[in-house]
């Protein structure tokens, strides 16, 4: 393909529009930079968890890169829970602890963020091109996507540490950790911290929030902790022991602090200094915030697992988005729409995108086996989908692209922007900006439709 390099009139093989051509062909090929729109700093967008962003997708999307881990995600528990609960009548079930089954990713300004769970470490990839930016290693699985804020980087692992890291260069702030035992024990296949990080770092109003451990009693000797402390230097702040085992990515609304607990119900604290602890809501680790309640699961009814939203009643779904006057939610087969008040269903559209649901504009994303899909709001129309290696379990929208991670440990990257690898070498350097520069100078008509505008 030629590169055309303006629509205005040319002077034999040179351009008019000289520096706008060069701006254009340093920003595609040396740094593949997307448009800045909406970051997406943590798990879910935010710290509602709420999948939803404002920003606005032109479809259709076209695969920009593919970051291969080479490692699939070694999730903390199986996906064969009992089946059945024969004593209470209840059937079908699924894993209520689903949190690690894919990377999960936050990203801010031109960096993506991860958490590896099999190669223990926390990882920043350029957004634009998927290259590595920095790596840090951990003492553990890494389980959770990274909060960010601050130009710091949050995450909590295996070895019962919370790292703070430098955005920029992944260098080490701090570390801290709830428990002074330097114990370990054998869980999953190999030997961690007696007090592991099973909980998302929570980062809001100058202090970082996290849960640690498992077990707790006398006989065991071990002891669980929820633990807040200031963002800088990790000090300070209050630490509690939570009522049932923390697991799951916290939540935050109206100064309170939501803690997932797996196959019991969560409990909630008051942010300030840990106090009135209460539980709420139902089973499960998959939560989100809704008008400032808890909507969380699955719980199990027969043979259908629901998520319970008090604000909506109970909904039969996998994945649950809520925005203004309308919720939306999957199920194994369907993808549906409902107004909120009055209660109305506004359609029910095929679709076998059970893994992912996110809000992005007036579109939403849904993760599938081995595919990504967007379904217009209005009408709930499949407006596009593209593949992907395994199942879509983790969707992400910012500054321009739709981040996919799956768990076979990929995580792609889709945009509507031109591939940064002109000469499909697999990677982005001087050799791009070359051929881009090569095949601009050869194109001498305006008009011609194989020409690249590298201006637009």
């Amino acid at each position: 393909m030629k590169i055309n390099p303006s629509n205005e009139k040319l002077n034999g093989k040179y351009c008019q529009a000289q520096r706008h051509c060069l701006l254009a062909l340093m920003v595609l090929v040396l740094s593949a930079t997307l448009v800045r729109a909406d970051d997406w700093p943590s798990y879910m967008h935010d710290n509602n968890r709420s999948g939803v962003t404002t920003e606005q997708l032109d479809l259709p999307l076209t695969q920009a890169w593919v970051h291969d881990t080479q490692r699939s995600a070694a999730p903390a528990w199986n996906e064969t829970p009992a089946l059945h609960n024969f004593w209470g009548s209840t059937y079908g079930h699924r894993t209520r602890v689903s949190y690690d089954l894919a990377y999960q990713v936050a990203v801010v300004g031109e960096s993506l963020y991860f958490g590896s769970s099999n190669s223990d470490k926390i990882v920043s990839l350029d957004a634009g091109t998927g290259q590595v930016k920095w790596k840090y290693f951990t003492g553990g699985p890494v389980r959770f996507a990274p909060a960010v804020d601050g130009g710091k980087v949050y995450a909590g692992s295996d070895d019962g540490y919370v790292y703070c890291l430098d955005a920029a260069s992944g260098s080490l702030a701090w570390k801290t950790r709830a428990t002074p035992s330097n114990d370990l024990m054998f869980i999953n296949g190999r030997m961690s911290s007696v007090a592991p990080v099973r909980t998302s770092v929570l980062v809001e109003d100058g202090m970082v929030y996290w849960s640690a451990g498992m077990f707790t009693g006398a006989k065991t000797g071990l002891s669980r902790y929820l633990c807040a402390r200031d963002v800088v230097g990790g000090t300070g702040g209050w630490t509690v022991t939570p009522n049932a085992p923390p697991q799951g990515y916290l939540l935050s609304a109206s100064g309170l602090l939501f803690v997932p607990s797996g196959k019991r119900p969560p409990w909630r604290y008051n942010q300030l200094n840990g106090g009135g602890a209460a539980t709420v809501g139902v089973t499960g680790c998959y939560a989100l915030i809704v008008d400032n309640s808890l909507a969380n699961g699955p719980f199990f009814s027969g043979a259908k697992s629901y998520i319970s939203a008090p604000v909506i009643g109970s909904v039969e779904g996998n994945c649950l988005v809520v925005s203004g006057d309308y919720a939306y939610y999957c199920n194994d087969t369907q993808l549906i729409k409902l107004q909120r008040n009055p209660k109305v269903t506004q359609w029910t559209v095929p679709s076998e995108y059970r893994y992912s649901l996110i809000k992005a504009g007036d579109t939403l994303f849904a993760g599938g086996n081995d595919e990504v899909a967007a379904f217009d709001i209005a009408s709930g129309t499949k407006t596009w989908s593209a593949p992907v290696s395994g199942r879509a379990c983790g969707l992400a929208v910012a500054n321009g692209g739709l981040y996919v991670s799956t768990d076979t440990g990929n995580i792609h990257a889709f945009g509507n922007f031109e591939p940064a690898d002109i000469n499909n070498d697999g990677s982005v350097n001087l050799l791009d900006l070359a051929k881009l520069s090569s095949e601009w100078n050869d194109c001498t008509n305006p008009n011609d439709t194989n020409c690249r505008d590298v201006t637009q």
